[in-house]
């Protein structure tokens, strides 16, 4: 598609149709420091100088040995099938499926995935669509006001920063109240104006809640108050129980079987109960059969967004498609099945926990919780600099420090073992942290 860039003419014309007089007063509420004066690009390159130049920059890459950083992505195995399916190329373009008898293929994948996910959540119904975990969970937040009609939510202390960041942000448009709390002042900070109450297990810091605990408080404190359950790696369903056997209203989780690359493409995984299907965003993919026949086919069944009602009544604004990292999703949990998504979990459970009690038999390194922990942990390093340097001398893509969302937290990383960390990784990892400590 060629692009044409509107004359001043026609863009005068259509700044006048919205009572607007210039362009800088059109973007007046943007703070000035963000906006850019000049675009200080280069000149173009010819095909072969900009492929020299890409090969240049390329090398600047560095592909560690191992890692043991998570955070909310993880480097988990891949079956190479994953790859193979999703880079067929009628799978390429993978755009709203709106002409249906056109997007038979692509509407069985979907209707395929909601069926995989319903049956390993136990949830009643699945959407597709939604970015990642955070504009899940920031989704399922207003779902819960509008369910409920109440205009406050509640986060437990412990979620992931970034998802916390990004529940605010969707909130501050719709002037919903947002409040994060600490297990400890949950039951007193429930009421009737809350909307929905979300929480995330494993926590930031790897840490499992104890979800029976939190469901029954909500339940006893704030009755029409929504519950929202979050999980960064879906990973540990291969071994923990299923959202559904908890009394939960909305799940959210990140996708499974795409790699972490340069922090997406991603998928956020989104399911509720049937009683709130017509609350949920996204779209749901049904089958049907003929008028005069018995033929089946698949169809949207359910679109509750802008552009398929009038705006002011829509539910939600996700307009692109995620079918083709949903379809990675599919493949990948077709490919482990039930007993290889068991491995998986357990292989993440062990290795982790072993790396957790030798780290701390090392003098100097302080694990800061006792709760029970999934494939990550937080640990007091005795000299963080050095250690995370150390890492990187060894080939090691280091573990997170918690400086970088709390500066307070200097001497502290949030370690992360996957299956994918081999024994000699995990030895070679223990090594330097001794090494570091010295």
């Amino acid at each position: 598609m060629d692009y044409v860039p509107h004359d001043k003419k026609t863009m005068e014309t259509m700044l006048a149709k919205i009572g607007v007089s210039s362009m800088e007063e059109l973007y007046e509420d943007i703070p000035k420091s963000l906006l850019l004066e000049k675009l200080n690009l280069p000149e173009g390159l010819s095909e072969a100088d900009l492929l020299k130049k890409m090969t240049v920059l390329s090398k600047k890459n560095h592909l560690y040995r191992t890692a043991f950083i998570g955070a909310g992505s993880y480097y988990h195995f891949i079956p190479s099938l994953v790859d193979y399916v999703i880079s067929r190329s009628e799978f390429f373009t993978a755009y709203t499926p709106y002409q249906a008898e056109a997007s038979q293929g692509f509407l069985q994948a979907i209707y395929e995935y909601q069926s995989a996910i319903t049956r390993l959540t136990k949830m009643d119904v699945t959407n597709a669509s939604m970015y990642d975990v955070a504009s899940a969970f920031a989704e399922a937040a207003t779902m819960c006001t509008f369910a409920t009609r109440k205009s406050k939510i509640l986060m437990l202390e412990g979620m992931h920063p970034e998802y916390i960041e990004t529940v605010n942000t969707y909130c501050w448009g719709r002037n919903i109240q947002t409040e994060i709390v600490p297990l400890t002042k949950l039951e007193e900070s429930l009421n009737d104006d809350c909307a929905g109450f979300l929480f995330q297990s494993p926590n930031f810091y790897g840490e499992i809640e104890d979800i029976y605990n939190l469901t029954k408080i909500v339940r006893e404190k704030a009755k029409k108050c929504k519950i929202v359950y979050g999980m960064p790696d879906p990973t540990c369903l291969g071994i923990f129980k299923a959202p559904g056997d908890y009394d939960i209203d909305i799940f959210v989780s990140e996708g499974m079987g795409l790699p972490p690359s340069f922090g997406g493409p991603n998928l956020g995984i989104f399911a509720t109960t049937s009683k709130l299907m017509r609350k949920m965003p996204g779209r749901v993919i049904g089958v049907t059969k003929e008028i005069n026949g018995e033929g089946e086919g698949f169809v949207l069944t359910l679109q509750a967004r802008e552009q398929h009602i009038r705006r002011e009544k829509a539910l939600s604004n996700i307009c692109s498609n995620q079918s083709l990292c949903m379809l990675a999703c599919l493949v990948y949990m077709v490919c482990l099945g039930k007993t290889g998504l068991k491995q998986v979990g357990t292989q993440n459970i062990q290795k982790a926990n072993y790396v957790k009690r030798e780290m701390a038999k090392i003098p100097g390194y302080n694990l800061k919780e006792t709760r029970a922990t999934y494939n990550e942990f937080v640990i007091e390093c005795p000299n963080v600099d050095k250690f995370i340097r150390k890492c990187k001398e060894n080939d090691i893509l280091p573990p997170l420090t918690l400086s970088h969302y709390f500066p307070e937290r200097s001497s502290e990383v949030l370690v992360c073992v996957t299956e994918q960390n081999s024994k000699e990784d995990i030895e070679l990892f223990l090594r330097v942290a001794k090494e570091a400590a010295l």
